[in-house]
């Protein structure tokens, strides 16, 4: 269930991977702006039709969930099984107060992405830093020739939205690297 915190749920399937399953509706509606599935700020929006052409490593697409299951190596019975469960439970008005958005998943063709595995790609706040990035100790000395860039060199800060952390990343990283480089007496 996509609106109750799966993310926690990853590690506890088969392999600590999942699949983003969808029907017809739900893949219709993400081939056009504004529902794209991933960004390059600035630069593109990605939409299914992008993934299916460019992505063969993690879409899959078919006419019947037996085959779709087949093509991502989960049993079918299980496969049918949770649709059946998700479904009903969008019948049953469990679902109904999370989004209005929210589809069953019973007309062909059905596409899933993935596999999608759990991973922790930022630290919130990272370690106290100098304005030269620096790190700091609990009492505020610089720890000679120790330098924390990107999320691990955030020192509080926190960056939301896609990309913002690669940004940071690169930025802080090159300012590390001319502040050490001038330590050592380098240009």
């Amino acid at each position: 269930d996509e609106t109750d915190s799966p993310a926690s749920e990853v590690r506890l399937q088969p392999g600590k991977a999942v699949f983003i399953l969808m029907g017809r509706d739900v893949i219709e509606k993400f081939t056009r702006w504004p529902h794209f599935v991933s960004t390059a700020p600035g630069v593109a929006y990605a939409y299914l039709p992008d993934y299916k052409r460019t992505r063969k490593d993690v879409y899959y697409e078919a006419d019947s969930l037996d085959a779709l299951a087949g093509k991502i190596g989960i049993d079918p019975k299980s496969l049918q099984e949770t649709v059946d469960t998700y479904n009903r439970s969008l019948g049953e008005g469990r679902l109904k107060d999370r989004s209005k958005d929210i589809k069953p998943i019973h007309a062909p063709p059905f596409c899933a992405l993935g596999p999608v595995e759990s991973r922790i790609v930022i630290t919130d706040g990272g370690l106290r830093v100098s304005a030269r990035h620096e790190v700091l100790r609990k009492d505020g000395t610089i720890v000679k020739g120790l330098y924390a860039v990107g999320s691990t060199g955030q020192g509080g800060l926190l960056l939301e939205g896609h990309g913002h952390h690669l940004g940071w990343a690169f930025t802080s990283g090159r300012r590390a690297g001319r502040f050490a480089a001038t330590q050592n007496g380098n240009s």
